[in-house]
């Protein structure tokens, strides 16, 4: 019988303040917000008051990748090769039916906790208080080279999902992308560089991962150089490594998206 496991990262406090009315009107009171106005800070008092540092501006634009899509024709995309891919993907998920699968819940309302969300407005980022006990909820990337126990890890409000097997990784869901200069390694981030979220997997430096845009279909192979919190998304791509997978960069740029890999 599969065991389905949910994990909150914190489990203490609740909210008592109201939801300000561009905050995500599907969040309860009682959680943190899913989604902001894009730039958003926010942070909790000693009685669990949200209070907004920074409200950030909104967006209205009904999709940020769809008007940077490069057009392609189905003759453009490799027939063989997505076989293949698919075929391979299917194993994995095949195997994983007889595996664990956990939720992962983003933590509750806490004093001294910030939230900071990204460019689309989703959380980007959980900054806990120093010297409290809330602290050790932070995020910590497991040792260069591992991953959680097998199993079907799922988070975030983006249908988030990584699949870990004895022997495969599948990451499924938002792609993202980020602009810091240094990785994991002291090494400088170049064009085809990408992060993967280090405390459910963490491959070894280097590690080439096979991904694809979903969104048109477009394949590229990136290479872990670094790892980070990733809160609601699978993978994040080094700033004009988007157009790799024929996009155009830009800082509010994310896109449905899988990656893989074997070990």
């Amino acid at each position: 019988m599969k065991k389905v496991i949910t994990t909150i990262l914190l489990t203490t406090s609740l909210f008592l303040g109201s939801v300000p009315s561009f905050a995500d009107p599907l969040d309860s009171p009682n959680t943190i917000p899913t989604k902001m106005n894009p730039g958003s800070i926010v942070e909790y008092d000693d009685s669990n008051q949200m209070i907004i540092i920074d409200q950030g501006r909104l967006v209205t634009l009904p999709s940020v990748y769809q008007s940077t899509i490069t057009q392609f024709k189905p003759s453009n995309i490799d027939t063989e090769q997505l076989k293949s891919e698919e075929e391979f993907v299917k194993s994995i998920k095949e195997e994983a039916k007889n595996l664990p699968e956990y939720t992962i819940e983003n933590p509750l309302p806490q004093p001294g906790l910030r939230v900071l969300y990204d460019a689309e407005g989703y959380i980007k980022e959980f900054i806990y208080p120093q010297n409290s006990t809330f602290a050790l909820a932070a995020y910590k990337a497991l040792p260069r080279g591992t991953r959680k126990a097998a199993g079907t890890y799922t988070y975030g409000s983006n249908n988030n999902k990584i699949t870990i097997t004895s022997s495969t990784v599948l990451g499924e869901g938002r792609f993202t992308n980020f602009t810091d200069t240094t990785g994991e390694n002291s090494n400088t981030l170049k064009k085809g560089d990408a992060a993967t979220r280090g405390d459910i997997d963490n491959p070894k430096y280097e590690q080439v991962l096979d991904a694809r845009n979903l969104d048109n279909n477009v394949f590229a192979n990136v290479t872990k150089r670094d790892n980070g919190a990733l809160p609601d998304a699978t993978l994040d791509i080094w700033k004009t490594g988007v157009e790799l997978f024929d996009l155009k960069w830009s800082s509010s740029l994310s896109f449905k998206g899988r990656y893989f890999y074997s070990f």
